[in-house]
Formats: structure tokens, C-alpha cells, sequence
């Protein structure tokens, strides 16, 4: 087991020498293994800490480009840089496309902005119009997900306990322990630091004294 997996059976109470309910295999940790990698996959989308950068030689004529990171999976892009041309390109959709100009898919030239199709598909206007330039794809990206101990976690240190305490919390909710499950996710927030993002409010309900009637009394909440 790694280091994420040991942490998660010392905070359910498994002995980790010689646990009694997941095994040191592949089949016994299945379960912690499963959702670590849940929670490695929301946490990159939600901090967009896992980055890669694609090199993509431009070809003359073309609009269109697959992006195939062999290892990873796209999130977004976050920057497209041309090189020779030290330019940054925007990012535009269709429907700016279409506005800008209905026969946008005739335009040829030095690229000056790029789009998205689906996950993988990316566009560029207007289309190159050589093969000279190369550009520098910078994305963020939902690591593969790991099945052996062996393997790197694609995680960094900072966020590390969160993942643990996202499979405790997973772990007892399986169990249907709802408070214990509760106390830790509420601790995978905060390590995130999702709670400064998203303040707690408590609710609050306004009403005009007290009546037997629930009818006449005016009540208000409010919530984030």
C-alpha cells in the first residue's frame, strides 16, 4: 500500500501491519484505491493544480488538431502560445466565430485565436496558412487513475490529505455512519480550501412573534 492508502486505514482504525478488512493487495485495497482516485480526479478539476504542456507542429490548410496527451486526460486549455510570433492566442467559441465573420472557415493566416471541440478537438482561426509555426499548448489535465502501489500519485503534497480524508469520508458513508462521513468531508473542504470560496451561512428564519397558526407566521431563509 502507499502512503495515502496507510494514512486512510490509520484514520478508520485498521491495523496497517496486518489489516482486517482490506488485505495488502490489489483486490483487498480496491475500495481506498477507488476512491483516492475519485478524489484525485475532483480535486485537479477543482484547483486545476495538475498541468502539462503540448508541443503541436501547425500543418498548412488545417483547422482542426486532436490532442492526445497519451497519458492524463484534458481538463482545459489554459494557454496557447505561437512560437516564432511570441503571441498569445485568444480563446473564442463559435458563436464568435460566426459574428466575426459567417465564412470564418475560409480565413488563412498566422493563427490568432483557438477553440474547442468536445475534450480533445482544438481549432484554430484563421487556419495556418504554412507549416513553420509551432505552438505551446498549456493544459490542465485529470491525471489516469493509479492501480497499484507501485505508481506515482499524480497529486501535489498540498492536497494530498485532502484525498484521504475525501476515501475516510467515503468510507463511512459507505458504512452509513452520516456524522462521521460529514466530519471528514467537511475536512476535505477545508484543506481544499473550499470554505473561504463558499462561506457557511447559517440559516435564518425571520418571524412576526409567535402564533399557533403556522399559517400566519412569515418566515424568510436565506443561504448560500
Amino acid at each position: 500500500m502507499n502512503t495515502l492508502e496507510t494514512h486512510v486505514l490509520e484514520l478508520i482504525g485498521e491495523d496497517t501491519s496486518s489489516p482486517d478488512v482490506f488485505s495488502d493487495d490489489d483486490t483487498g485495497m480496491a475500495p481506498i484505491r477507488e476512491s483516492l482516485n475519485d478524489a484525485i480526479e475532483e480535486i485537479s478539476m477543482l484547483t486545476g493544480s495538475g498541468k502539462r504542456t503540448y508541443h503541436l507542429p501547425l500543418k498548412a490548410d488545417h483547422h482542426f488538431y486532436r490532442l492526445d496527451f497519451r497519458q492524463d486526460d484534458i481538463a482545459w486549455l489554459t494557454n496557447v502560445w505561437i512560437f516564432g510570433r511570441r503571441r498569445r492566442l485568444d480563446q473564442v467559441d463559435f458563436n464568435w466565430l460566426l459574428q466575426y465573420n459567417p465564412r470564418w472557415l475560409h480565413n488563412s493566416g498566422p493563427p490568432e485565436r483557438y477553440f474547442m471541440i468536445g475534450v480533445d478537438i482544438v481549432g484554430f482561426h484563421p487556419m495556418a496558412d504554412t507549416s513553420s509555426d509551432i505552438l505551446e499548448i498549456e493544459a490542465v489535465v485529470i491525471p489516469d487513475r493509479y492501480t497499484s502501489d507501485e505508481e506515482r500519485i499524480k497529486l501535489r503534497d498540498d492536497y494530498q490529505w485532502a484525498a484521504v480524508y475525501y476515501a475516510v469520508g467515503e468510507f463511512y458513508a459507505g458504512r452509513g455512519d452520516a456524522k462521521n462521513a460529514i466530519a471528514n468531508h467537511n475536512k476535505y473542504l477545508k484543506r481544499l480550501g473550499i470554505q473561504q470560496l463558499y462561506p457557511e451561512q447559517a440559516e435564518r428564519e425571520y418571524g412576526l412573534g409567535r402564533s399557533s397558526d403556522p399559517y400566519k407566521a412569515v418566515s424568510e431563509r436565506s443561504r448560500w
